[in-house]
């Protein structure tokens, strides 16, 4: 007699969602596709405000400055990356931490990747190993502004 699918059966849970990952340094936008026909879902909208501002909105007006030696010799300290710089790794460690959260808990099978360059390069440098495996496209570009049939005309036909 064949069995029916219950709760405890493998065949009755959903399989893990296809995230398509559209960020740029200000804003990520979380898309999940649609198995049945591909189409594109917005499950969330991640807005990093801090980064609409400017270094000089932020930081002091000059460089801290040091004073050594009995001659008075000094020098200033430049900060090895701009606070936009800063801003923009912070905002990159916080989306790869929710995609690996979201691979732990299982709801996640796999990712494809659309950022603006430099954030793209922050993206990678930031995943974790076994959330990495799961990316399957990276592209290059910045469509977080974009409506779903432009981002959705980007990726492969077959997702």
């Amino acid at each position: 007699m064949p069995r029916q699918n219950d709760a405890t059966s493998p065949l009755s849970e959903p399989a893990a969602a296809i995230w398509i990952v559209v960020a740029d340094a200000g804003r990520a936008r979380i898309l999940s596709a649609l198995r049945h026909d591909g189409q594109l879902k917005e499950l969330f909208d991640l807005v990093n405000p801090d980064a609409r501002l400017q270094d000089h909105d932020t930081l002091s007006d000059r460089a801290g400055h040091v004073t050594q030696g009995p001659a008075g010799m000094g020098h200033s300290f430049e900060p090895r990356e701009s606070h936009s710089e800063h801003i923009a790794e912070t905002f990159a460690k916080d989306l790869c931490h929710r995609l690996n959260a979201a691979r732990c808990s299982g709801e996640l099978g796999r990712i494809y990747l659309l950022a603006a360059p430099k954030f793209l390069g922050l993206l990678r440098n930031n995943l974790d190993k076994e959330t990495h495996k799961l990316v399957v496209q990276e592209l290059a570009t910045d469509l977080t502004r974009h409506p779903l049939i432009d981002i959705r005309n980007t990726l492969p036909a077959q997702l």
